[in-house]
């Protein structure tokens, strides 16, 4: 991936860009180096989720942080939001979490429809309910928070541009999702962040964490930027194992397209963004 010079190559590296100016060059090309290898490990991790049982796959964890957290979090009695970022092995993340609860989780559904049933019945296999991304899977949510249970979702994903506002993440304005806010506000659920970090022997520690407490304010701005700020407590827990590729600056504050080749595009430079 490295030597061919490609779309992720290139993706990763101007979102390093943009989040750490102050890095080093050096230091954020051996970072970027790291996450292609990360990124090509993640998809392995696809492969032995679905196919490992699930006994083998819990052999996998060697040890879970924050269960205490997220116990709290579910005992509140007006739902759990857990919120599980493009970091570590998040499928193996989803198992861990439907083994301690029942979880409704919303997902993006594939354009191939036989991919799709592949991975809703993969990723049910341990009782987790798997509803799309849309209207109905927004009041399968609201009714799962309202009756007490827990909710998992990819807190990191650009948004459609009606359902998504522009709030910091890592210094530059990112469109973020507004759904957490939204469903917070209207059942008075408590929210937690959750990865699966892979560790240098190969096996897996599970973390929970506590949001940043300004999620809950009332005022959309503030609760998207303690949104981000949480996501990013968790990647620097394991920068390597966020993935980069992932175009997550991919609209302008003007909400037209990024051109992620074109370092001097007007409004994309994150340092002159902290500057102003």
């Amino acid at each position: 991936m490295w030597q061919l010079n490609g779309r992720l190559r290139k993706v990763t590296v101007r979102n390093l860009e943009i989040c750490f100016p102050d890095m080093p060059e050096e230091e954020r090309t051996q970072l970027a180096r790291r996450s292609l290898f990360e990124l090509n490990m993640s998809i392995l991790d696809v492969g032995r989720s679905w196919a490992w049982s699930l006994e083998r796959l819990d052999r996998q964890v060697i040890r879970t942080i924050g269960m205490n957290d997220l116990r709290a979090t579910i005992e509140n009695g007006n739902g759990a939001i857990v919120m599980a970022p493009h970091l570590g092995n998040w499928e193996l993340a989803n198992y861990v979490l439907s083994k301690h609860c029942d979880v409704t989780t919303l997902y993006r559904e594939p354009k191939t429809s036989v991919f799709g049933d592949i991975v809703r019945q993969k990723r049910q296999r341990r009782g987790a309910n798997l509803v799309p991304v849309g209207p109905a899977g927004c009041r399968a949510m609201l009714k799962t928070l309202r009756a007490g249970n827990v909710v998992s979702l990819l807190p990191d994903q650009v948004p459609p541009k009606q359902f998504g506002k522009f709030a910091p993440f890592f210094g530059e304005p990112a469109l973020t999702i507004t759904l957490v806010s939204s469903l917070i506000q209207r059942t008075g659920a408590k929210a937690m962040m959750a990865y699966c970090k892979r560790l240098p022997d190969g096996k897996y520690e599970m973390v929970f964490r506590p949001m940043d407490e300004g999620v809950y304010d009332p005022d959309c701005l503030t609760s998207l930027t303690a949104l981000n700020k949480s996501i990013e407590g968790c990647i620097m827990d394991c920068p390597e194992q966020y993935q980069w590729e992932y175009k997550r600056f991919k609209y302008l504050p003007n909400l037209q397209k990024r051109d992620y080749l074109d370092k001097h595009q007007p409004g994309s430079d994150s340092l002159s963004h902290r500057q102003a």
